[in-house]
């Protein structure tokens, strides 16, 4: 008698132990690593004789398209090196962090300190600034330097 899809006993292991689950469980469980899967054999772009996708190293083939995956490792083996080692994963990250931080800080701003940030993203100048919010540009310093210290006491207390 065939096995029905209800009949069939489907498992994922934990911890070492396969544990009984229903199939919409185990299905869920399982997509990544099929979408995983699936991705790694579409990224090989080598091809045998009669068009099938290779299974040998792909790195090695002389049949190898151009486009396929990119490797740092490849890359420094043929000879590139990148022009800036400055950038780590960690500092981009961080500044990633920062970066929002900031824009929590002003987007909690009162509407004048916010505008004053505005029109010094947008490169007006203290003059400028000034004359379109009508005050005086010693009154804009002040606010701009109390404005500025905020900011930089926020985003230290982040850190």
């Amino acid at each position: 008698m065939p096995q029905t899809s209800n009949d069939k006993q489907y498992y994922i292991e934990i911890d070492g132990q396969q544990v009984p689950v229903s199939e919409e469980v185990y299905r869920v469980y399982k997509r990544p690593v099929w979408a995983e899967r699936k991705c790694q054999e579409r990224s090989k772009r080598c091809r045998s004789e009669n068009g099938n996708r290779c299974t040998g190293d792909c790195s090695k083939c002389d049949k190898r398209r151009t486009g396929g995956t990119l490797s740092l490792n490849a890359l420094e083996e043929d000879g590139f090196e990148p022009s800036d080692s400055s950038l780590d994963p960690a500092e981009i990250f961080a500044d990633k962090l920062l970066l929002e931080e900031l824009f929590k800080a002003l987007d909690e701003l009162d509407p004048g300190s916010r505008r004053i940030c505005m029109l010094i993203s947008q490169g007006a100048t203290e003059r400028e600034i000034a004359t379109v919010l009508g005050i005086r540009q010693s009154t804009l310093n002040y606010r701009k330097r109390r404005l500025l210290e905020k900011l930089h006491e926020r985003l230290k207390e982040s850190i």
